[in-house]
């Protein structure tokens, strides 16, 4: 099985930046580990390959990079979390999503409905940037346009895709993002906005076992000089452990405690694992509370 990989790379002497990721383990992943519908897997799928990207953006090495959608829609929306390294972990908020018209279980604008897109970077715990902007598509790589024009002025392309069969298996997910920065030829621009509208569907082109680099090498940039300048492995992993559950629980206080005597059975979000507290651990922890009183 070919490893999940983030690059970053160039254009034309620096003329323009390119993220660019290939994420059909990390989808199945997520998608094995929630039983996500149809509808949700492309969601989740698309926001894990962005958020993949964005995450070159991260300077510190214990920084994380959070995409957040909520909607009115059906689908109501979910979170995708990146770290420095490479590890993703995300969820949707109605994940087992299914209607009975087949074609609106591939209609992920449709299912989300009027919402926010928000982009986070966090580190320590500290929010260093927040910005939000409304969904305009719901498509999520038109959000993510309209995200970079409002938000940091930077003229921006995105393409996301992601390709399953009848059985929900993802048969390949990925996506790039191309930046136009500050002095670039009009002339190069106008030649890759050409070119990205002649460029088949993405997703098929790497079922057919085209990489995400070659398909910008034959279809996006193929008059043109870019280079990767930098990649790095990405698969998706939780964070989680009973000791941070464990501080969650302190957090709660002693007489939130004390209403928990019998034990309680705590599931995380991103993964689906579940870390069972007896009524004695929950008594060493209100003793705890107890202690550093």
């Amino acid at each position: 099985m070919n490893k999940d990989i983030l690059y970053r790379g160039s254009v034309q002497n620096n003329n323009f930046r390119v993220f660019a990721v290939e994420t059909t383990n990390c989808v199945q992943t997520a998608r094995d580990l929630h039983d996500l519908s149809p509808l949700a897997t492309l969601l989740l799928g698309r926001m894990i390959s962005a958020t993949a990207m964005l995450s070159w953006d991260l300077k510190d090495e214990d920084s994380e990079v959070t995409m957040r959608i909520d909607s009115e829609g059906d689908l109501q929306g979910a979170i995708v979390i990146c770290s420095h390294n490479g590890f993703l972990r995300g969820y949707v908020k109605n994940p087992c999503l299914f209607y009975e018209q087949k074609e609106d279980n591939f209609q992920v604008g449709k299912a989300l409905g009027k919402g926010s897109l928000t982009i986070s970077r966090d580190k320590k715990g500290s929010r260093s940037y927040l910005s939000t902007t409304e969904l305009i598509s719901g498509e999520i790589a038109e959000d993510l346009v309209y995200y970079y024009q409002q938000s940091e002025q930077i003229p921006t392309a995105v393409n996301l895709g992601v390709l399953i069969d009848k059985e929900a298996k993802v048969r390949a997910a990925g996506g790039f993002i191309i930046q136009r920065l500050p002095f670039a030829d009009e002339k190069i621009a106008d030649l890759i906005h050409r070119n990205l509208e002649k460029t088949p569907n993405i997703s098929d082109l790497m079922d057919m076992g085209l990489s995400i680099t070659e398909i910008l090498s034959r279809f996006v940039f193929k008059e043109l000089k870019w280079q990767i300048t930098a990649e790095k492995e990405i698969a998706y992993r939780c964070n989680c452990s009973y000791e941070l559950f464990s501080r969650a629980l302190l957090l709660l206080g002693k007489e939130e405690l004390e209403t928990l005597k019998d034990g309680i059975q705590l599931v995380c979000l991103y993964c689906n694992k579940t870390y069972n507290f007896t009524k004695e651990d929950i008594q060493q922890l209100i003793e705890q509370l107890r202690e550093s009183q």
